[in-house]
């Protein structure tokens, strides 16, 4: 099983109940690794299979992969 670090941007209307997204998200298989309660922002792991599954979470605004990123 393929596992992707992945970055969770929360809706507006649902960031006063992150945690309450976060357990949603772990229920679907995803590991939590951070919950950033003031910019709405989840990030963990989960495996690709079930990286889709995370869209449907009432509250997840988007779902992107956690990439690595250079300076030039």
């Amino acid at each position: 099983m393929s596992v992707e670090k992945v970055i969770i941007t929360v809706a507006d209307s649902d960031v006063s109940s992150i945690q309450s997204v976060a357990d949603k998200l772990r229920s679907e298989g995803m590991k939590v690794d951070n919950v950033l309660c003031t910019s709405g922002i989840i990030t963990g792991e989960v495996s690709k299979e079930n990286r889709d599954k995370l869209k449907s979470v009432k509250g997840v605004l988007d779902v992107e992969p956690d990439e690595d990123m250079q300076a030039i």
